[in-house]
């Protein structure tokens, strides 16, 4: 027995089995081929880091492993959605000059006004497209801090703006 409670040779054994038809099944319903290796890994993973792990063998072990699978290809496909429709809204939403803020000297010299951490987290947010969460972990700061954070630059950048006679 491993230290987690999992035999090795059983695991091995189920997975020889399970593994081609829990690829296969993530192959057929996940919209993005690419990323088939990856989700056929975290299913593993998720499934050895739960109670069923210790049992392969038991006949609800397989039954768990699909389940698993079938959440970890519908979180992947909500998370490629979610990523489609902050590109749409990034799209609608840059302006101008927060793409070229050469063009519009007030912004380029409201935005140096900023402090570095201010600048990337409005730009991982705004010109990125990250949530509040990936910027957390990108910045290592909770994500509570990233929406307080982002508040305070975002209300910093509007006074500067505005004492700097910006008009948007």
């Amino acid at each position: 027995m491993h230290e987690s409670g999992t035999d090795p040779a059983a695991f091995e054994r189920f997975y020889a089995e399970a593994a081609p038809s829990i690829r296969a099944f993530i192959l057929r319903h996940c919209g993005d081929h690419g990323s088939v290796d990856d989700l056929f890994q975290i299913t593993f993973i998720k499934f050895l880091g739960s109670r069923m792990a210790s049992t392969p063998h038991a006949p609800e072990a397989r039954a768990y492993l699909y389940r698993i699978a079938s959440n970890v290809i519908a979180d992947h496909g909500r998370m490629l959605q979610h990523r489609e429709r902050l590109r749409g809204a990034l799209q609608h939403t840059r302006s101008q000059a927060w793409q070229q803020p050469s063009s519009h000297p007030e912004l380029r010299e409201a935005l140096g006004e900023l402090s570095v951490r201010e600048q990337q987290l409005l730009w991982l947010i705004y010109a990125e497209g990250f949530s509040h969460k990936e910027v957390a972990s990108i910045m290592k700061v909770s994500q509570a801090s990233v929406k307080v954070l982002a508040f305070r630059a975002r209300k910093k950048l509007a006074v500067l703006l505005s004492e700097g006679g910006f008009r948007a």
